[in-house]
């Protein structure tokens, strides 16, 4: 009789502990490969380490170090782009001001020019590679 009620004690446990579905308490992520216009070897006074233009988000995110960052919401994003060159327009949008970005650039070599406000200009190396968003 004995054995009976620890086969019952046991048989009750494991399905407890089988039986318990537990909700998640954590959301689930909404994170995507989402593509962007990389902006690196930016040579100039006062240049980003590195910028991202997002294609499909209006974001951009510019690098003051490796991992330092801040983001920026952007406007007016124009891709003019040919099979051999990079052409885009785009707008920062900062709390203080509207900063132009005129991106141009050879998709061969990925050398160009970033100019900034129409009179700044920076030399840069430009590629396309997808982010997690």
């Amino acid at each position: 009789m004995k054995n009976i009620i620890k086969y019952i004690a046991v048989f009750a446990i494991v399905l407890a502990f089988t039986s318990c579905d537990e909700e998640s308490n954590f959301e689930e992520s909404r994170t995507a490969l989402t593509p962007v216009y990389t902006i690196t070897d930016i040579t100039g006074n006062n240049a980003a380490f590195k910028i991202n233009i997002y294609k499909e988000v209006s974001v951009i995110v510019e690098y003051s170090t490796e991992v330092n960052l801040e983001s920026y919401t952007s406007s007016g994003f124009t891709d003019s782009s040919t099979e051999t060159n990079f052409e885009v327009e785009v707008n920062k949008l900062d709390d203080e001001a509207t900063v132009n970005y005129i991106l141009s650039a050879d998709k061969t070599t990925g050398e160009g020019t970033l100019t900034v406000d129409g009179t700044t200009v920076f030399n840069v190396k430009v590629s396309e590679e997808e982010v997690y968003n």
